[in-house]
């Protein structure tokens, strides 16, 4: 496949801030620049690119072709009767002809396949921009589960403390049982969370590796920063750039396509025509003497009026289809941003607000706690919430970076930071006659 290392170029400005090393440098983690490196030049989906373009390349050999010469003979006045007895009048003709093809046929044919090549390039491209946006959202959910798996295990330690200290209390006789037994189930539970996360970030890890065909992961962590959120680009800046989206430039091709297949329909209204020569030798008179032919078939316009009407109907269907699909990808992004708004706002809420705040009651409930003055439950509580909302700070943080995601492959922005090579499909490719 055609791809140019993307490591240099491709920040995705998604805040995802990363590591200034890649995984090769480091087998602790893996970069989104490797992630992406690794999909691009391996995931087995380009293959079939590969060989459809495989397939063209052949169709446009075949379509190059000069119509082939035609070698002719005819026998006439064979076992006759009379002065034609046996052999004697025998005339046989021996003649080369060649269709000669009207409205550069052949040209249009080769112009035909070329823009079918040219489409194939710009649906690879559609390839390469999903493919691009799954790497980075694996990506990101992986972070976000080891972000969780972080968060669990801290909880793990508060749980662990908390047991001790109401063990201490239980023994001293200063709480009931009931509180030891509350504060085991809740550590047992927290350990539970914490192991089940290991298994959540394994299955993470195999389903970002998949992409580039590695069933068996070797690294260890990302180098995401997933707590960085930033803002978006102007929406009236991104609704311009979605008509640079490589889904609408299929549409662009796909209506060149459409417009070659047109021209060739109208180019059969032209009959063809057949000429040829040759010599015919007479026995009855032992004489030799040169023949020529030329023939062209009738009624051709009316039977190329049925392909005109056809290709006529496909070139208005993808105009039709390309503004259904502009207008579709318009609203999607637009409602986009407002999710995105919305987990933006919220993460800032909880980052600025609310996680403050219920730091200083989980201090001040704990302080409570070892005076005596407060109950596990108390405690147990304040430490919950505080980890509900740092939960929730994740989940915001983590819907904030898949939005972008998104909403960068509906404007094609992120395919254009990729520095992949120009794709300005040629008129021509395996060298094909071309004008």
């Amino acid at each position: 496949m055609n791809y140019r290392n993307p490591t240099a170029a491709f920040i995705l400005s998604i805040a995802l801030v990363l590591g200034a090393q890649s995984s090769v440098a480091s087998e602790q983690s893996i970069s989104l620049v490797d992630a992406i490196r690794f999909t691009m030049e391996s995931n087995p989906r380009f293959r079939t690119y590969q060989l459809r373009s495989q397939a063209l390349a052949g169709e446009l050999q075949t379509a190059d072709q000069k119509p082939v010469l035609r070698v002719s003979t005819e026998i006439e006045n064979v076992l006759g009767t009379g002065d034609l007895n046996w052999f004697q009048g025998t005339e046989l003709s021996l003649s080369l002809s060649q269709v000669i093809e009207m409205g550069d046929k052949r040209f249009l044919r080769t112009n035909t396949v070329n823009r079918r090549h040219n489409l194939l390039l710009a649906e690879q491209q559609v390839l390469e921009l999903d493919l691009l946006s799954e790497a980075t959202s694996r990506y990101i959910e992986l972070a976000t589960i080891e972000e969780i798996q972080v968060l669990l295990a801290r909880a793990t330690d508060l749980a662990q403390i908390s047991f001790e200290a109401v063990s201490s209390r239980v023994v001293a006789g200063r709480a009931p049982e009931a509180e030891r037994a509350r504060a085991t189930a809740a550590l047992a539970l927290a350990e539970l969370a914490q192991n089940s996360a290991g298994f959540d970030v394994a299955a993470a890890k195999l389903k970002l590796s998949s992409l580039w065909g590695e069933l068996q992961p070797e690294f260890g962590s990302t180098e995401a920063r997933l707590m960085e959120v930033e803002e978006l680009s102007d929406i009236n800046l991104l609704l311009q750039k979605l008509e640079e989206n490589p889904e609408i430039q299929v549409f662009a091709s796909e209506s060149r396509l459409r417009e070659a297949e047109l021209r060739a329909a109208r180019s059969q209204r032209k009959a063809d025509i057949e000429v040829g020569a040759g010599i015919r030798h007479l026995a009855e008179l032992n004489d030799t003497a040169l023949i020529f032919q030329a023939s062209i078939p009738l009624s051709t316009k009316q039977r190329a009026s049925g392909a005109i009407t056809t290709a006529q109907a496909n070139l208005l269907r993808v105009d039709s289809e390309r503004e259904a699909a502009v207008l579709r990808m318009k609203a999607q992004l637009l409602t986009l941003t407002q999710q995105r708004m919305r987990a933006v706002n919220e993460f800032t809420l909880l980052q600025e607000s609310v996680l403050p705040q219920l730091e200083n009651a989980l201090d001040s409930t704990r302080a409570a706690f070892e005076s005596g003055r407060y109950s596990y439950l108390e405690l147990s509580a304040a430490q919950q919430q505080l980890l509900d909302a740092q939960l929730s700070l994740i989940e915001a943080a983590s819907r904030a970076h898949l939005l972008r995601v998104e909403i960068e492959r509906l404007s094609g922005e992120t395919y254009k930071q990729l520095n992949l090579p120009n794709r300005e499909t040629p008129d021509v490719f395996s060298g094909a006659t071309s004008r």
